[in-house]
C-alpha cells in the first residue's frame, strides 16, 4: 500500500529534506526534471517538445526537462508564462544555467500570447505542462487559463510535472480549468489529487519517481492508496480441519416488500466473502417471496410488514451471530430508528449499516458511539449528503473532509462509495480505493459490498480492516466481472466474481 500527500504534507517533507537534512532545492529540482525527461523520451517524440513552464518551482523543473532533453539529441521549445524578471530563486538559477547553454527560453505574455502559443503547438510532439504544482491552491485564471486551454485544445500528448495544471492537491478537484495529462510523473509520493475525481482522470497515466526524500519521513500520510494486499489480511487461514462455525455467522436484515433482492444480493455476497452462515431477518413477505432463492441462507421472519425487533433480538441471538449487516432495501419509517437502536443495545456485535438503516440514524449519529463492537457507515454520496445536511455536490467536491466528518461525529469506519471510495476510521486515519469501474455503477452493488463487510465482521477482521479490505474485494470483483462478461453488469455478477477474488 502506498502513502498519499496533500499540499500542506509535500511542502513541509520539501522544507525538511532541504533545511534539515541539507540537501540541496536544486538537487531536488535536478533528480524531478530528469525523471520527467525520461518519460517524455520513452514516448520517443517525432519533432520538438514544447515545454509550458511557469515562474515558480514547477517551471523550474520544466527547465530542467528542456535541458535533459537537449543532451538528449531531442529539439526542444521552452516557453514562461510572464516576464522572466520576476521568477523563483531556482527558476532563475535554471534560467541561468540554460542561458550558458544556449537554450532559447521565451517570456510568453501580453497580446502575442495566444497565437505564439498555438504556433508553438501546432509543431510539438509532446507538451510538457510545468506551469503550476502542488502549491496551486487558487483558480487558474488570466495567461494561465487561455495557455491551459490551448494545450487542451491542441491534442497533443502531456505529459505533466507533478501535478496537471489546475488540479487541486488536496481534493483532485479542478481549479477553474486543468490540464489533461496522458502522463503525470509525480515526485517523491503521490499526491491525494491523483487518486480523487476529478484529478484522477486528468492525470493519465501516473509515475511516482524518487528524487531524494526519504520515505522514512512520512510517518502519519494524510491518507492511504490500498492496494490488494490488504484483502488478504481481512481473511482467516482456513484449516483443514475447519468448518462453518469456523468463519463466522452473519445476520442481515433487509428486504421490502418491493425490493426483496437487496437482502438476497447482500445474503448471497456474505456467503462468497467466506462468512460460514448467514442468516437472514425480514418480514413474512420477504421470506416467502424470496422461497427457493435461499438455499444456502437460513430465514428468520421477523413481521408482517414492520419487523419486530424483539423477533429479531431472540432469533439472531439465538443463532449466534458474530457480526451484523442492517439497511439494503429496509424501507424508511418512523419507527427505523428506534428499531435500529433497540437491535443494537441487545446484539453486541459489529455492524455494517447501509441505505435504509442509513436514513434512520436521525439528524445526530454520535449515538453510535455507544456501540463498543464497532460500526461500519457505508453511504453513496446522496446518503452521505443527507446524514450531515449537506448537499451531494459539496461532499463530492470533499469526500475525504465529507468522510472524517461524519467518522468524527458518529465514531464509525465510514466507506464514502464512489469512483475512488474513501474510508475513514474516526481518528481520521483514510484509505481510498481506486479499483473498479463504471459498470459497477447498477442497482444493487451498495448491497452487495454491505455483505461483503458483514463477512469479514464475521469471520473476525477488527472494522477498519474489514471496511479497507471489503472495499478493495468489491473492487476487485467488479475488475473480474469486467473480464469475464464486459463493462454492462449487474450486482450478481460482482458476487459471482467474488469466488476467484
Amino acid at each position: 500500500m502506498t502513502p498519499l500527500v496533500g499540499a500542506e504534507q509535500m511542502r513541509e517533507l520539501d522544507r525538511i529534506t532541504i533545511e534539515e537534512l541539507g540537501i540541496p532545492s536544486l538537487v531536488l529540482m535536478e533528480t524531478a526534471g530528469r525523471a520527467v525527461a525520461e518519460a517524455v523520451a520513452r514516448m520517443d517524440p517525432r519533432g520538438p517538445v514544447l515545454i509550458v513552464a511557469g515562474r515558480g518551482n514547477n517551471g523550474g523543473d520544466g527547465v530542467v526537462v528542456a535541458r535533459a532533453l537537449v543532451d538528449r539529441g531531442v529539439p526542444v521549445q521552452v516557453m514562461v508564462l510572464g516576464s522572466l524578471d520576476r521568477v523563483s530563486k531556482d527558476l532563475g538559477h535554471q534560467l541561468a544555467v540554460a542561458r550558458r547553454l544556449k537554450i532559447e527560453v521565451e517570456a510568453l505574455g501580453g497580446a502575442e500570447l495566444e497565437a505564439r502559443l498555438r504556433a508553438a503547438l501546432s509543431g510539438a510532439a509532446v507538451v510538457v505542462d510545468a506551469i503550476f504544482g502542488t502549491g496551486l491552491a487558487r483558480e487558474v485564471t488570466g495567461d494561465a487559463a487561455l495557455a491551459v486551454g490551448l494545450i487542451r485544445a491542441s491534442n497533443k500528448p502531456v505529459v505533466a510535472v507533478d501535478i496537471p495544471t489546475g488540479i487541486d492537491a488536496d481534493t483532485g478537484q479542478v481549479l477553474g480549468v486543468a490540464v489533461r495529462a496522458d502522463v503525470t510523473v509525480t515526485f517523491a509520493f503521490p499526491k491525494l489529487g491523483h487518486a480523487l475525481y476529478p484529478g484522477r482522470a486528468h492525470s493519465g497515466r501516473l509515475e511516482v519517481v524518487d528524487i531524494g526524500i526519504p520515505r522514512s519521513l512520512v510517518s502519519k500520510p494524510s491518507a492511504i492508496w490500498l492496494d490488494d494486499s490488504i484483502i488478504e489480511r481481512a481473511r482467516p487461514p482456513r484449516a483443514p480441519d475447519a468448518h462453518k462455525g469456523s468463519f463466522g455467522h452473519l445476520g442481515v436484515i433487509a428486504g421490502s416488500a418491493d425490493r426483496p433482492g437487496a437482502a438476497l444480493l447482500a445474503c448471497r455476497a456474505g456467503l462468497r466473502a467466506g462468512a460460514g452462515l448467514v442468516s437472514l431477518a425480514s418480514s413474512r413477505s420477504v421470506i416467502e417471496r424470496l422461497g427457493g432463492s435461499l438455499l444456502e441462507v437460513m430465514g428468520l421472519s421477523a413481521g408482517e410488514d414492520e419487523l419486530s425487533a424483539r423477533v429479531v433480538i431472540d432469533g439472531l441471538t439465538k443463532r449466534r451471530v458474530n457480526a451484523l449487516a442492517i439497511g439494503p432495501s429496509l424501507d424508511p419509517c418512523e419507527g427505523l430508528e428506534s428499531f435500529l437502536r433497540e437491535v443494537l443495545d441487545a446484539i453486541a456485535v459489529p455492524v455494517v449499516l447501509d441505505a435504509g438503516a442509513l436514513d434512520a440514524l436521525g439528524s445526530d449519529p454520535s449515538w453510535l458511539k455507544a456501540h463498543a463492537a464497532g460500526v461500519v457507515l457505508t453511504p453513496h454520496p446522496g446518503e452521505m449528503a443527507r446524514v450531515l445536511g449537506l448537499d451531494t455536490a459539496t461532499v463530492q467536491g470533499a469526500r475525504l473532509e465529507a468522510a472524517r466528518g461524519l467518522a468524527e461525529v458518529s465514531g464509525a469506519t465510514v466507506v464514502l462509495k464512489g469512483a475512488s471510495t474513501v474510508i475513514s476510521d474516526p481518528d481520521g486515519t483514510v484509505g481510498i480505493v481506486t479499483r473498479g469501474h463504471p459498470g459497477m455503477a447498477t442497482g444493487g452493488s451498495g448491497d452487495v459490498l454491505t455483505g461483503i463487510i458483514g463477512a469479514l465482521l464475521a469471520q473476525g477482521s477488527d472494522v477498519p480492516l474489514a471496511a479497507r479490505a471489503g472495499a478493495q474485494l468489491h473492487a476487485l470483483a467488479g475488475d473480474r466481472a469486467k473480464e469475464a462478461r464486459g463493462h454492462r453488469l449487474i450486482a450478481s455478477d460482482l458476487v459471482e466474481a467474488l469466488a476467484g477474488s
